[in-house]
């Protein structure tokens, strides 16, 4: 169920700062309901700890605020696996270090995690592209690590099976986070295996 929170004023000139605390206010409220109809402009002010005219400081309707927090939260989750490719040196340590990112993303922001996946179906309309150049990516580090290797497989195909297994992860630890599962960097050394996705011999 929603709190809502009391909010300190932001310092003139921090109205991206509110803008952002909206944002998540939607789309949490949005993974809650499973909708955006059944959420109100009034229920994100509210958790976001402002007045509902504050809202419109920041988007023409609710239309809009529904759209950009979806959108929102496709940006977070690229930007966190974009990061992680960044942080790394060779084709394999950025498809395992993306993995990491990816699991870690999802069970600190279960909330966005579940917008990203769930897509509403009353969204007025869809933010475009919705989570495909974050597939993309995986696709192209994919790529990298088959021509590595010298794997004529398809890179797509491959990508599939990596997010498949990673989202197959996720779900179980969010779904049953007191099971006595193994270490998550335990189950993604075995996907890296069982996918021939290592390093090449040599």
């Amino acid at each position: 169920m929603s709190v809502t929170r009391a909010r300190t004023r932001n310092p003139r000139g921090e109205g991206d700062r509110l803008r952002a605390d909206l944002l998540d206010a939607a789309a949490e409220l949005i993974a809650e309901h499973r909708s955006v109809d059944r959420v109100s402009l009034r229920a994100v002010a509210a958790a976001a700890g402002v007045s509902p005219m504050a809202v419109y400081n920041h988007f023409d309707d609710k239309g809009e605020l529904m759209v950009a927090a979806v959108q929102h939260c496709w940006d977070e989750f690229q930007a966190a696996i974009a990061a992680a490719y960044l942080a790394a040196d060779t084709p394999e340590a950025r498809l395992r270090d993306a993995g990491s990112a990816y699991v870690r993303f999802a069970l600190e922001h279960p909330g966005k995690y579940r917008v990203l996946f769930s897509d509403p179906a009353d969204l007025p309309e869809r933010p475009e592209p919705v989570g495909l150049s974050a597939f993309d990516q995986l696709v192209e580090v994919v790529a990298d690590v088959l021509a590595r290797r010298g794997d004529r497989r398809d890179p797509v195909f491959v990508a599939v099976q990596v997010h498949t297994w990673i989202h197959g992860i996720v779900s179980l630890l969010a779904c049953k986070p007191e099971g006595d599962w193994p270490p998550v960097e335990a189950l993604l050394d075995e996907l890296v295996v069982r996918l021939d996705l290592d390093a090449p011999a040599g």
